[in-house]
């Protein structure tokens, strides 16, 4: 876990004529600034141990293959860059192929654009990253992170708060392979193995195929781990100046069960403090407990026959609550709800790449980067239903359906009803470059990018164990059926986002090379076309009602023209049971994103640079569907950096004082005038802070490095949660974004072993925008430790042990956030509230639980 200079800036050597843009995103980005890119892991090339500040305009940090290959084997690449200041990624394992949480500077991942190859990753629909999809870490050469930034032509419609990107190794001229064998704790087992052809033509054509598998147990209840991966690439250059096309193909296969978060309900029943507002501090038997709270390993079904009415989602006599619910009692049919078998992750995941560049003439340059992605993924999850129900009778007149067929309708019986996304997606970005003259270059781009998102929810039948017949639910599997045949779901929609992106940017040196100045524009023109096909409460929870019953005999048109029904029962057009009918619409935003930034080198030591640039993230899917029509403008950032960079052969320093203002935060809110909860633009958020990096090498043979980041985001405006109740969130800090993150490494060498100790203090993190639940700060630790083979006549080859949490520290990891607490008891309360009142909109926190001290031994060997 090499971490040699923890950066938002952290070190760079002041010798290196490293471009800048060998770390940007798409090849347009790294031909613009330099005529020519060569990555080596050579440490001459790449900074400390692999860690590098490029000499950029903006606030970039840099982690090359160097410091990848010193993380815990397969380890996610989000987790990797958790050493850069600014950012914090919370791990659900020890692993990586779980999942987790990144935040940049106080943005969630849904506001960050993660791209691969320069191709984009975030989710079409709600721009949500996996984690625990990425590509193998053998395979990275560089990942680089833009602090609250983006290029200029970056193919995104949410990068309010930055991007991650990360580049596939070029393959080798030479033949060769690398072989990995890991095993470690939870049956920890990974092998990866890949094959490089070298230049098998004499044009240089030379391509690598490369698969891996993972697979192992959680370390908390009951359930496994598994992924699987291929990857291939064929390379061939064109010429001898730098001109190339790279073809790549990935596919991912991940077959996960989730761990159990505790809510703060949970965590108040475990310790007896009835009131705890901030989360933290457990005594020894009560952190044994909470790492008991998991899912459960059996599924209590209740025993079908003719007459009898089974009851899946009822109790049994004498089972009674434990952690203050039934559902937590394994004799309960109720309990399967919490099932390790239903709680899932299933994801199939693939696309093939091209990356291009084409010399047209000595100042003409053109690229050209495609891309072809496939999604097919759910989060699982259970319902029971009564044969007797109303969307099993559909429209057939019937009184219901035996759906397990015991000669019944007596029952009320559980399916598997995971909510599943599909997703095909086109993207192209192409640059012409212009080199204007020695010192100038100017680019103009064009990116399209299309994805056909389809969300679905068609329910699946269960086993006798309780296990779905298919991950995929019914869209793959058996279909539960209606009595009229129709397919129940809980969702049914088609979005298509389309993307076509203007951009330009201008590079220039003056004064002998000693200032560098970029200008850049971008406009992309964003177009969402929403078909939803089920009918939706109009109660704001956008929750969808899909059925072939008559819903209701009364059609009204609202104050906006949006069309709801309501149930004969109803009063008033916004009744419980009113919904709006099915729908489509369109939504289009068309902002311009200028940005600008400098460097100027006081001498070859000492340089200032500076940046400003404008950030969007357009409404996400979910937040569209809550209604017809629904009124919210895109998210805007406008942020402002500027920083000092200090490097010599022993130290390099470097220093960043940031400023975001976040305007039009989409929040769901309560609307006084409709009487309903509805997704709006509530104001602002101000993030200011300062990230401060330092690398030291004393000796030839240590290291040292570490780095403090301050962060002070704060909403600026109060939300209104009734027509009656308003929070005071003005002044709040932001949810999950601790104020103070602080790290340190030191490394020895005596070759051929090297050891590391690296460590990370995350300060307090509220889970709530009221900022009345506090969730306490932790420290981790973890080691690495490498035995080098290449002594032995074995290049590329070692032993290495990673220990990860190697105090065994109990903390908290990600959390689940809410916009308040359950009650008014917490740290803040909410004025015009009697002492623990329910706060409307108000619901308990969750958290996962950070893994304990894990061990691992790699055995890599290169031919």
């Amino acid at each position: 876990m090499q971490i040699r200079g923890f950066l938002a800036a952290s070190v760079s050597l002041a010798a290196l004529a490293i471009p800048a843009s060998a770390f940007a995103q798409s090849t347009g980005s790294i031909e613009v600034e330099e005529e020519e890119i060569v990555v080596t892991a050579a440490r001459s090339t790449q900074g400390v141990d692999g860690v590098v500040v490029p000499d950029a305009t903006k606030p970039r940090a840099v982690l090359t293959e160097e410091f990848i290959a010193k993380q815990a084997s397969g380890q996610s690449i989000l987790n990797t860059i958790n050493q850069v200041p600014g950012v914090n990624f919370t791990n659900s394992d020890a692993y990586g192929s779980s999942g987790g949480n990144l935040r940049i500077r106080g943005f969630d991942g849904n506001r960050i654009s993660l791209t691969f190859d320069g191709f984009p990753l975030n989710d079409t629909g709600n721009y949500a990253i996996f984690s625990n999809q990425q590509l193998d870490p053998e395979l990275i050469s560089t990942v680089n992170v833009n602090l609250g930034t983006t290029d200029v032509d970056s193919p995104t419609a949410s990068a309010a708060g930055g991007t991650v990107n990360y580049l596939t190794r070029i393959p080798s001229s030479e033949f060769g392979g690398l072989g990995v064998v890991t095993l470690g704790g939870e049956n920890f087992s990974r092998i990866f193995a890949k094959v490089e052809t070298g230049e098998f033509t004499s044009f240089g054509t030379k391509a690598f195929l490369a698969a891996s598998r993972t697979r192992y147990d959680k370390f908390r209840g009951p359930g496994e781990i598994y992924k699987r991966q291929i990857n291939a690439g064929i390379y061939q250059p064109i010429g001898d100046n730098g001109d190339f096309i790279y073809l790549k193909g990935h596919f991912n296969k991940n077959r996960n069960n989730f761990y159990r978060n505790v809510s703060l309900a949970d965590l108040r029943s475990i310790t007896g403090r009835s009131l705890m507002a901030s989360v933290g501090a457990f005594t020894k038997a009560q952190e044994e407990t909470i790492n008991n709270f998991e899912n459960l390993d059996v599924c209590a079904r209740a025993p079908a026959g003719a007459g009898t009415a089974q009851n899946d989602g009822g109790t049994v006599a004498g089972a009674g609550a434990i952690f203050g619910s039934t559902n937590n009692n394994p004799l309960n049919p109720g309990s399967c709800t919490n099932f390790y078998g239903l709680r899932i992750n299933p994801s199939d995941t693939g696309n093939v790449r091209i990356n291009s560049k084409f010399s047209i003439s000595d100042a003409l340059t053109l690229t050209m980067d495609g891309s072809y992605q496939y999604v097919l993924a759910n989060g699982g999850g259970t319902s029971t239903i009564a044969e007797t129900a109303a969307s099993v009778r559909g429209a057939s007149g019937l009184a219901g359906k035996d759906l397990n067929g015991d000669g019944d309708t007596l029952d009320t019986l559980r399916f598997y009803t995971p909510n599943t996304t599909n997703t095909n997606r086109f993207t192209l970005m192409t640059s012409l470059i212009w080199q204007v003259a020695e010192d100038h270059r100017l680019r103009v781009a064009y990116t399209f990018d299309r994805g056909r998102h389809r969300q679905t929810g068609e329910w699946g039948y269960l086993d006798g164990r309780g296990f779905p017949e298919n991950v995929f639910g019914g869209r793959n599997g058996r279909p539960v059926l209606s009595a009229d045949n129709v397919p129940l779901r809980q969702r049914d929609r088609l979005s298509i986002a389309l993307l076509n992106q203007l951009s330009a940017q201008y590079v220039g040196n003056f004064l002998d090379d000693a200032l560098r100045v970029e200008l850049g524009l971008r406009m992309p023109f964003f177009q969402r076309d929403l078909n939803n096909y089920c009918f939706t409460q109009t109660g704001g929870s956008g929750f969808a009602t899909c059925t072939s019953q008559v819903v209701g005999n009364v059609a009204v048109a609202n104050t906006n023209g949006a069309i709801f029904t309501v149930a004969p029962t109803a009063v008033g057009p916004y009744a419980s049971n009113a919904v709006w009918a099915p729908f489509e619409e369109t939504y289009k935003f068309s902002p311009v994103l200028p940005s600008a930034g400098f460097v100027y080198k006081f001498n070859p030591d000492l340089a200032l640079f500076g940046s400003y640039a404008k950030g969007f993230s357009a409404p996400r899917t979910d937040n569209l569907y809550r209604s017809p029509i629904v009124n919210v403008d895109p998210e805007t950032t406008d942020t402002f950096d500027i920083g000092l960079r200090y490097t010599t052969n022993r130290v390099q320093a470097q220093a960043t004082v940031w400023n975001t203002n976040f305007k039009n935060r989409i929040v769901t809110s309560f609307d006084q005038a409709q009487g309903i909860s509805v997704d709006r633009n509530i104001g602002k958020v101000r993030g200011r802070g300062v990230d401060v990096g330092v690398a030291v090498r004393p000796l030839d043979f240590f290291t040292f490095q570490g780095n403090v980041s301050y962060n002070d985001s704060t909403l600026r405006d109060d939300i209104a949660v009734s027509s009656t109740v308003t929070l005071p969130t003005k002044g709040k800090r932001i949810v999950e974004t601790p104020k103070w993150t602080v790290g340190y490494r030191a490394q020895v060498e005596f070759d051929p072993v090297s050891v590391g100790l690296q460590v990370k203090y995350v300060s307090d993190r509220f889970a709530t925008d009221l900022n009345d639940i506090k969730s306490q700060g932790y420290t981790t630790a973890d080691l690495d430790a490498r035995f080098d083979l290449e002594r032995f006549g074995i290049e590329n080859s070692w032993f290495q042990i990673n220990v990860s949490n190697i105090f065994d520290r109990f903390y908290l990891a990600n959390i689940g956030t809410q916009i308040a607490g359950t009650n008014n008891n917490g740290l803040v309360l909410v004025p015009g509230l009697a002492a623990n009142a329910s706060i409307p909109g108000g619901s308990s926190p969750n958290w996962s639980i950070g893994s304990p001290r894990t061990f691992s031994a790699t055995l890599r060997f290169g031919f």
